[in-house]
């Protein structure tokens, strides 16, 4: 089945995205526990409700492509029912970056996120929110 896939355009430059994905997701998603500057590197979203999710870098390239392999997850939410907890586990955050001129499309797909899973309802509205809205806004901030 399709997994969750949506793209932005921003206009800013690949760099400008790169480093927001890497060095900058506390700022637009939630708190990292640090940065990531290479493969292999480690990474856990925390969310006030407790939920983690821990991300290692499995893909990286300068302003181009940043992957990160969800290896442990803890999704708790109030609706969050026993079988979602663990449905990151496994899954990719993939962000395709495409410099087009004075824009920048991105083009994020979280592998794994399909239909099926029974927390894709709140986590397709949550991509929404944090990666259609507030990373979009974050990104066009910058520049004002």
């Amino acid at each position: 089945m399709k997994n969750y896939d949506h793209t932005i355009t921003v206009k800013v430059t690949p760099k400008r995205v790169f480093d927001a994905l890497t060095k900058e997701m506390s700022n637009w998603w939630t708190d990292m526990t640090s940065t990531v500057d290479k493969i292999g590197d480690k990474t856990t979203a925390k969310f006030e409700d407790g939920t983690t999710w821990s991300f290692e870098v499995v893909k990286l390239e300068a302003n181009r492509l940043v992957e990160l392999f969800c290896y442990q997850a803890d999704h708790i939410h109030p609706v969050t029912t026993p079988e979602m907890r663990k449905e990151w586990e496994n899954t990719t955050l993939r962000f395709n970056i495409i410099g087009k001129g004075e824009n920048t499309d991105v083009h994020f797909t979280h592998v794994g996120l399909t239909p099926e899973v029974n927390c894709y309802s709140i986590c397709n509205s949550g991509w929404n929110h944090f990666f259609g809205a507030a990373f979009k806004a974050y990104l066009e901030k910058q520049i004002a």
